[in-house]
Order: C-alpha cells, then sequence, then structure tokens
C-alpha cells in the first residue's frame, strides 16, 4: 500500500463496549465522520437489541483483536475493563481510544504508554469535555484575556439521583462520582491552568443506599490562582456549572453543553444545528468598561465532539498531535490519586 493510498483509506473501527458510551457517544460520532467506518462492536448485549448502523456485525473481542482489517478500537467498557483491554490492543498491533479514564493506576497508564511506543500504536483517552462549548467559552475568554489575571475557579457537575441504579457506576473501586464526573472537570483545569502545586481533597458518600463515593470537593492551589471541583449526586438545584474570576471580570455560566442530549436524542453531529446552545444558557460576562460595570451574555461558541476524531484521523494518516496526550491522561489519574490520598489522610498532598 502506498503512503497516499494509506492516508486516503477509511479507518476500520471497532467498538468494545456497547452501553452508553459507546453506543450514544461513539457510535453517531464515527458514523459523522467520513474518514472512520464502524464495522464490528462487542458487546454482553443480545444481537436482537441491538441497532447496528449497516455492514457493522456484532463480534467478540478475540475476534476483532485478530482481525487484520480493523485498524482502531475505541474501549468504552466499565473504567475496571480498561487498562486490561487496552493491553490486549496494543499487543494485537490496534490503534486505540479509550474512555476516560484511560486506567485506575498511573503505573498502568505508564505500562500502557510504554506498550503503545513499542508498538508504534496510537493511543488517546476520549476527554471529549475539551470539546463542550462552555469549556469553548472558557478558553476564548482566557485567550483574549477578557478577565484578566485569574484567582479564583470553580466548576461543578451536580446531579439528583436519590435513588442509586445498581450497576458497576456504584462499585466503590472503579465507580462512583471521583471516577466517572471528577476526570471532566479535572482535565479541564488541568488544559487551562497546568500541573497545581497541591491539592486538598474532602469525598464522601451522601446516599444511604451507596456503595461508591457520590460526593466530591477538589481544591487545587496555584501560586495565586485556587481551582474548586466539585460534584454531588443529591442537588435539586445546582449552582452555576462555572464561576471565574480575575482582575479585569467575572464569567458565571449556568447549564450544561447540550451534546450529550442532542446525541441521545439521534440528532447528527452534522446537523446544523448540532452542538449549539441556547441563548438562556450563555454565560454572564461581567466588565468594568470606563468605571462602570457591564453585564452582558457571552455567546458559547458550537461544541464539536466530532473535532476528536477529527484529530484522531490526523494523528492516524498524518502524525499529527493527539487529541488528548498520554502526560494529560496520565496526570487525570495522579490528581485522582492524590485526591483519595488527601481524603483519607485529611490533609493537603504536595504534588
Amino acid at each position: 500500500m502506498t503512503q497516499l493510498t494509506r492516508q486516503l483509506q477509511t479507518v476500520r473501527t471497532a467498538i468494545i463496549g456497547y452501553g452508553t458510551s459507546g453506543q450514544m457517544l461513539h457510535q453517531p460520532l464515527i458514523n459523522a465522520n467520513e474518514h472512520f467506518e464502524l464495522v464490528a462492536v462487542a458487546t454482553n448485549q443480545s444481537s436482537q437489541s441491538l441497532n447496528l448502523p449497516q455492514g457493522c456485525k456484532q463480534r467478540s473481542v478475540v475476534d476483532i483483536l485478530n482481525d487484520n482489517d480493523i485498524e482502531l478500537v475505541v474501549i468504552a467498557t466499565p473504567n475496571n475493563c480498561h487498562y486490561s483491554i487496552a493491553k490486549q490492543a496494543l499487543e494485537a498491533s490496534k490503534h486505540i481510544i479509550v474512555e476516560k479514564p484511560l486506567a485506575l493506576s498511573s503505573a498502568q497508564i505508564e505500562e500502557l504508554v510504554s506498550i503503545a511506543n513499542q508498538r508504534n500504536c496510537v493511543m488517546t483517552t476520549f476527554h471529549n469535555r475539551l470539546w463542550d462549548c462552555d469549556y469553548l467559552a472558557i478558553k476564548e475568554l482566557l485567550n483574549e484575556n477578557r478577565l484578566g489575571t485569574i484567582h479564583s475557579y470553580a466548576a461543578r457537575v451536580d446531579r439528583f439521583w436519590p435513588s442509586v441504579q445498581v450497576n458497576w457506576r456504584d462499585n466503590p473501586q472503579y465507580g462512583g462520582a471521583l471516577w466517572e464526573l471528577a476526570p471532566n472537570l479535572i482535565v479541564q483545569a488541568l488544559t487551562l491552568f497546568g500541573k497545581p502545586r497541591s491539592i486538598f481533597a474532602e469525598i464522601s458518600t451522601l446516599r444511604p443506599s451507596a456503595e461508591a463515593p457520590d460526593n466530591f470537593y477538589l481544591r487545587l492551589s496555584y501560586n495565586k490562582l485556587k481551582v474548586e471541583l466539585r460534584s454531588s449526586s443529591l442537588v435539586k438545584h445546582s449552582g452555576p456549572r462555572f464561576v471565574i474570576h480575575g482582575d479585569s471580570g467575572s464569567y458565571i455560566k449556568q447549564g450544561t453543553d447540550p451534546q450529550h442530549k442532542q446525541l441521545k436524542n439521534g440528532l447528527s453531529p452534522n446537523d446544523k444545528k448540532y452542538g449549539i446552545e441556547s441563548i438562556g444558557d450563555w454565560g454572564s460576562l461581567y466588565t468594568d468598561t470606563k468605571d462602570k460595570n457591564e453585564e452582558t451574555l457571552y455567546p458559547s461558541p458550537k461544541g464539536c465532539y466530532l473535532e476528536f476524531y477529527n484529530l484522531m484521523f490526523e494523528a492516524l494518516r498524518h502524525q499529527g498531535p493527539l487529541p488528548v496526550s498520554h502526560e494529560m491522561s496520565l496526570e487525570v489519574v495522579k490528581i485522582i490519586e492524590a485526591a483519595n490520598c488527601s481524603n483519607s489522610q485529611k490533609k493537603v498532598i504536595n504534588l
């Protein structure tokens, strides 16, 4: 195969794990990108309950990994399976996308990175929240220095789920809010501000029937910047999604990015309405102009999870940068490890 032929060839892709993430996120994103072709899924669901795209077949994990025509494997299994399946896929010389978190320990991630490098495989983590419309608005504001020097950044994701669903997400070893929701908040903060100097964490279980932690507060400390990340499963009316203060202004944002809901409702990522946030959910920008306080709505850019797959194609065919670097995937899990350490020792952990 010539280099040009390879560059033009679509990426034959399989998904291992066809639950919420595999079916509701990855499948529509793959189908919407002309550079990828979904050819197989591996799942424990019965074939009768699956609604697979044309040309896509249900196959076993072993069959997928042994198929030389499958180039890319998306691992969308429960968290405790990420490391083992990723390792098998890399050893089978597959390129891989792994749902967040990449693995449950920094040691496991370092091993996967080593194998990926040895096998010359492209490996990345699906930190799709880096393409949320509200996060993109914050990046825009910071890049344009609209808020000045940031001294306070707070982000939260709250739910009101008083009843506990019995599934892997309530496993205290690899489920719960810290492993399911914290990676989204952590990766955004790390991308904006870099590695913190220290962390303090409070992690708890509020619902009587829950086994995994469903509440956390993380404080990441920088030189003069304080970053607070929190989540709870027992909040009926949540506060702002983001509150950011700088020495030239503030940004306060309610609501959440619409892409998850749009994908769940079957809206194609190629639809012109996709990723567009309603005006009522735009954030408020507070600035001081000519000694006059001003409040204006700040339009959120179009959210675009599809950009993750665009970048993945560039990495596969043109040696472009990874959508999410190995270093970032590792740092997210190191922060979670430090958070658990801080919570158990009830003290600040230096990083």
